[in-house]
């Protein structure tokens, strides 16, 4: 099938730029047009230097050659071409009004016709005569004209063509731009943004220029690799997980028959830390790729129940925040990843709190304070990545965990649009700071 090669062109955002361009210079001749025509049409083409003196030299000398009664004719005829002249008879000359010396004027109007001027700051030496005229005939008579100068009406100059050029051009980029381009590129930057989940099978629509549609195809093919990779590792990981329990189990059986004590501890222990891992390393892969619905939860309500639970297993834990505080979130998700930083406050201090408040019109914040040794700075960015575990004090207890626990809230929080934020608490401790985009 035979393309159109003027399709193939508006198909790309090179040929739409220049398409823009084109109408646009095609619509300032338009509007030059119809300006132009506009003008001429009320009699309002200014004309050049000289042209309206002879003009009026032979406007008065016809006027003068008719006979009164029918001069007024005459006058609304000269009047209806140009309106600008506003030409009409009188008797009467106003106040102030001048005899103009035979050097204003080039064109003789004739020995018998007096020129006055009620403005004759007004006059050119060179000729040119413009502003209120009046011409007075032999019988008494007198003919008004007002002569508009040459440049009354300035023509339409390069700097004005250039200033259209520019404000038609950039409106209707601007307008192309806002509908065909900024559309397509919002829904890439929230699908980018939304990348984390892997098990989404949405696929984004691939509309725009071409050059638009190819990077989203591109990022679509990316996505489903990348997901496919994901269920690939996951899957993998369950099996292992899955196909070390039985080993695990019969190692487990085999120790206990150890007489040893001395030496049936150590291999118990190894025994559970290698099954708590193995489950925690599926957990932390699990819950990255949550597909919990948003649902609409009193947060100080959960927060307060979780520093309850800690407060009776022995724990120092209190809430602090407002009484009620309702957002739209991961119910499960808020409050694993709350769960996960209380657990890591408790097991480095003796008094831990859970922090609620509003950072904007819809963000929250939950921070978790301990009274512990605190992280370095320099370790924070790296210790919110898995497995990551640091060599401070913080990692000196026997109950460390394997660092997935600052990971998985990190996760949650980007998941809801926000960060996971680790400062300092004077004199010591660590404010772990959850930012969630409540919706």
């Amino acid at each position: 099938m035979k393309k159109n090669p003027l399709r193939l062109v508006l198909d790309t955002v090179a040929g739409q730029v220049i398409v823009m361009v084109v109408v646009a210079i095609m619509a300032i001749h338009a509007i030059l047009t119809l300006h132009v025509y506009w003008i001429s049409f009320q009699g309002r083409m200014p004309n050049p230097p000289g042209v309206m003196t002879g003009q009026t030299a032979a406007f008065v000398g016809m006027v003068e050659n008719t006979p009164r009664p029918d001069r007024d004719t005459i006058v609304a005829i000269v009047n209806k071409a140009e309106p600008r002249v506003n030409a009409r008879m009188t008797d009467r000359l106003p106040d102030g009004a001048a005899l103009i010396g035979p050097n204003h004027l080039t064109v003789d109007v004739g020995p018998t016709v007096q020129v006055f001027s009620s403005t004759p700051d007004k006059l050119e030496g060179n000729g040119e005569i413009w502003g209120d005229l009046y011409f007075q005939f032999s019988d008494g008579n007198i003919l008004y004209l007002f002569l508009p100068k040459w440049d009354d009406l300035p023509p339409i100059g390069a700097g004005y063509v250039t200033l259209i050029f520019i404000a038609v051009a950039a409106s209707l980029l601007v307008g192309w731009a806002t509908i065909v381009i900024t559309g397509p590129l919002r829904r890439f930057a929230a699908a980018v943004e939304n990348f984390r989940d892997m098990r989404d099978t949405t696929v984004l629509p691939e509309d725009g220029p071409r050059e638009i549609r190819a990077a989203i195809a591109a990022f679509n093919r990316m996505r489903t690799r990348i997901g496919k990779l994901m269920a690939d590792r996951t899957a993998m990981l369950a099996a292992v997980s899955h196909d070390l329990r039985t080993p695990i189990t019969r190692l487990r059986l085999r120790a206990e028959f150890i007489d040893d004590v001395a030496v049936r501890g150590p291999i118990l222990a190894d025994l559970d830390h290698m099954a708590a891992l193995t489950q925690a390393a599926l957990t932390h892969l699990s819950g990255s790729e949550s597909r919990e619905q948003y649902e609409s939860t009193d947060l100080p309500s959960l927060l307060q129940t979780i520093a309850d639970q800690y407060s009776d297993t022995g724990h120092d834990v209190v809430y602090h925040g407002p009484q009620r505080l309702t957002a739209s979130v991961r119910l499960r998700d808020i409050q694993r990843a709350v769960t996960n930083l209380v657990d890591n406050a408790v097991r480095y201090g003796s008094h831990v709190t859970i922090a609620l408040a509003k950072a904007g019109a819809s963000v929250v914040e939950i921070a978790i304070l301990d009274d512990g040794p605190g992280i370095a700075e320099t370790d924070r960015a790296r210790l919110l990545e898995p497995f990551e575990r640091g060599d401070t004090a913080r990692t000196s207890a026997p109950n460390t965990g394997f660092g997935l626990g600052l990971s998985i809230a990190s996760d949650i929080a980007e998941a809801h649009g926000g960060a996971l934020r680790l400062d300092s608490v004077a004199p010591h401790g660590l404010k772990a700071i959850l930012t969630i985009a409540t919706r």
